[in-house]
């Protein structure tokens, strides 16, 4: 892999733990900063492919820089770590398209998985383009081979906010009552399954890391309701949320399992 500048800014108010950033192995060409007009200039100067934003707990002063950078740099791809954030603010930085948000404890290697996704991604961006901006703004028009592909980007996307069956038919230039049909026909789930399902296998990703709460999870994918998310949590993958997160060989989870009768 040919090595590529990733900024790191570094928003700690301790240096207790492990030195993530200085752990990354070679490929990965990290440039540690630690304030705002720094950062900014690095992004003029060094032309990064992602960044890396630090904390150890999650304030309205770290997240407006995070958001500075994103209003002026939208493509970049940015990943937060942090010890516990506030489920507010966690989900405003999702609402801003933040690549991932990592809760540490955080392993190296769970960290150069994060990167070699964003990596896979750029190479795939232009068959699979990601909905930048607004919710409801129009993607580049599908292939005709995939006419719902803006659909489902428009849910893996902002699966954290409220999603309108509406707005993904008419991202798919298809009416509400057409976009049903062939949704079903080809994924084997309802829209709103469909969404459900992919919810809930974003929380099972940050239920694995232990410092995440099971309420933390839930309010950070779009549940609002507690027990409706443990009730879809059990139904899809067979086990309370607590104790898929306490389980240290946790059952495989399919994101399109089978059909075995109503949902």
């Amino acid at each position: 892999m040919t090595a590529k500048t990733l900024l790191w800014m570094d928003l700690r108010t301790t240096f207790s733990g492990p030195d993530l950033c200085a752990s990354l192995p070679s490929p990965y060409k990290a440039r540690r900063l630690r304030t705002l007009p720094d950062l900014l200039q690095a992004m003029q100067d060094w032309r990064p492919w992602a960044a890396c934003f630090e904390y150890d707990v999650l304030d309205a002063r770290g997240l407006d820089i995070l958001l500075a950078v994103k209003d002026r740099h939208s493509p970049l791809p940015v990943v937060m770590l942090v010890e516990r954030p506030t489920t507010t603010l966690a989900k405003s930085a999702f609402r801003r398209y933040v690549w991932d948000c990592l809760i540490k404890p955080v392993s190296v290697r769970r960290l150069c998985n994060c990167l070699t996704t964003i990596e896979q991604g750029e190479k795939t961006a232009e068959e699979n383009p990601r909905l930048v901006g607004s919710a409801v703004a129009a993607p580049e028009k599908p292939h005709a081979e995939t006419p719902l592909a803006a659909a489902v980007s428009y849910v893996t996307t902002n699966y954290s906010e409220k999603l309108c069956q509406a707005t993904a038919a008419k991202l798919c230039d298809l009416s509400p009552f057409q976009f049903s049909r062939v949704f079903k026909k080809a994924h084997g789930v309802t829209f709103r399954d469909f969404v459900v399902r992919v919810r809930i296998a974003r929380a099972a990703e940050l239920l694995k890391q232990s410092r995440v709460s099971v309420t933390e999870a839930a309010f950070v994918v779009g549940f609002n309701d507690l027990s409706y998310f443990a009730r879809m949590f059990r139904r899809q993958l067979g086990v309370s949320p607590s104790h898929y997160r306490s389980d240290s060989e946790p059952a495989q989870m399919l994101l399109f399992p089978q059909q075995k009768g109503r949902c």
